[in-house]
């Protein structure tokens, strides 16, 4: 059904400080319809893709069955899909920022949630943690992850939220306008995960109750 102009203008208020769907519902493929109509099909920058960026952590990590509502929703248009393999690793919720600007937003003042595969060698994420993103495209990016290897991970945490030392720590990150810890980092960008040397196991059972992973420090 078309928006009338009024819920229209509403839609597009919304989208004018945060590109990526928020809904409710059950995760379906009418998700990924309705998440490319309200972001008009349009796909992330160039300098927002295939590149390391500094992305913050929206919500702390749990299993993707345990993040809430409207969160697994956006999971959904990112590849981590109930019943699939994903849905059993170690799922980051992320907010990047664009650089560009325009007449009706200040540089970074748009948002784009995301999500990155995270190693097992790196402890928990927690709200509010600055981590490194392997950020690689605009949707699906970690769909088929667990058969091909290949997609958006999380290199690092830059900055723990629970550190004393957060604020100095954010401070002397990348920013995009106004927001510190944002925007890319300018770290080697290799072909294929592989050449981090990062192993990624699968943590959770089909009913979200936690496996016994080994959690090594990285060499």
């Amino acid at each position: 059904m078309p928006l009338g102009n009024l819920a229209h203008r509403a839609v597009i208020a919304v989208l004018s400080t945060c590109t990526a769907v928020a809904l409710s519902g059950c995760q379906t493929p009418a998700v990924h319809v309705l998440n490319a109509v309200l972001n008009a099909g349009t796909e992330l920058p160039a300098n927002m893709r295939q590149v390391n960026v500094a992305a913050q952590v929206i919500h702390d990590e749990v299993w993707a069955g345990d993040y809430p509502f409207g969160a697994r929703n956006q999971l959904y248009t990112v590849g981590v899909i109930k019943g699939e393999p994903e849905y059993s690793m170690r799922v980051a919720f992320l907010q990047m920022r664009h650089p560009e600007y325009g007449a009706w937003v200040r540089a970074g003042g748009k948002g784009w949630v995301s999500t990155g595969i995270i190693p097992d060698h790196l402890p928990p994420l927690k709200q509010g943690d600055v981590v490194e993103l392997r950020q690689t495209g605009t949707y699906n990016v970690v769909k088929g992850f667990v058969e091909n290897g290949e997609g958006n991970v999380v290199l690092q945490i830059l900055c723990s939220a629970g550190d004393p030392a957060f604020k100095e720590c954010v401070a002397a990150l990348p920013r995009i306008g106004a927001f510190q810890g944002f925007g890319e980092t300018s770290s080697y960008y290799p072909e294929s995960i592989r050449e981090y040397g990062f192993t990624f196991s699968q943590n959770y059972d089909a009913n979200g109750v936690a496996l016994a992973v080994a959690r090594k420090p990285l060499n």
